[in-house]
């Protein structure tokens, strides 16, 4: 949903235990970046050290980790891909918290640095205002979320930026009976033959979660 290429930046909220982190290293490559923030300090670290073990540490060097809440650090960040945002942004102090505001600071001084963004969060629409800025236009923010009203408050607050609501996709969760069969031959001098049988169980459907895709567009 990220329509990402080798060699983009990218940006995680909400490491966890980095399997997405390692998934979008490897669509970026070794030419590519993933910067992931993660508010715990121990799920960081034990994410770090699930990627250091992953292959003897293949993907380390795509992916940077970052610990505390994403709109208080998205400047350090930023001042981590680029040095020369350390002369318009100081990292140690949030952007404006009022979203009009924080476009208007952001429109005009910010050079966007991301492909795309991932959000891993129960309410990404409060952190939304002080990372949009940073993203390219006409490139997306994906949302993880578990419940439709999560998706409905997104969906309101976004109509706030120029950030236009592409797609809202339900994963589900289907399990699916694959197994030999033995077709059994009219004739009893005959061999039998063996088949593939394929066919959803009979389990109910489980839901996952929901993913919301954003559109930059530019500014109105």
């Amino acid at each position: 949903m990220l329509d990402t290429s080798p060699g983009d930046c990218i940006l995680e909220a909400g490491t966890g235990n980095a399997g997405l982190s390692m998934y979008l290293a490897r669509a970026v490559g070794p030419n590519g970046k993933v910067h992931t923030v993660e508010r715990s300090s121990s799920t960081s670290e034990h994410a770090q050290l699930v990627v250091e073990q992953f292959r003897r540490g293949v993907l380390m060097p795509s992916i940077v980790f970052h610990v505390g809440v994403l709109g208080e650090v998205i400047n350090k960040v930023a001042v981590s891909i680029d040095k020369s945002l350390a002369t318009v942004l100081n990292a140690e102090k949030p952007l404006a918290e009022d979203p009009e505001q924080t476009w208007k600071e952001q429109g005009n001084i910010i050079a966007p640095l991301f492909d795309g963004i991932v959000l891993d969060m129960p309410t990404p629409w409060t952190q939304l205002p002080q990372i949009f800025g940073f993203l390219k236009t006409d490139r997306f923010v994906v949302c993880y979320l578990p419940s439709i009203s999560q998706v409905m408050d997104l969906v309101r607050a976004s109509r706030q930026w120029p950030l236009l609501v592409e797609d809202v996709v339900e994963v589900d969760w289907r399990s699916w009976d694959i197994k030999v069969a033995v077709v059994r031959n009219p004739d009893p001098l005959a061999a039998s033959d063996e088949a593939m049988v394929c066919r959803p169980t009979h389990t109910p459907i489980g839901h996952t979660a929901f993913l919301v895709k954003l559109r930059k567009c530019g500014a109105q």
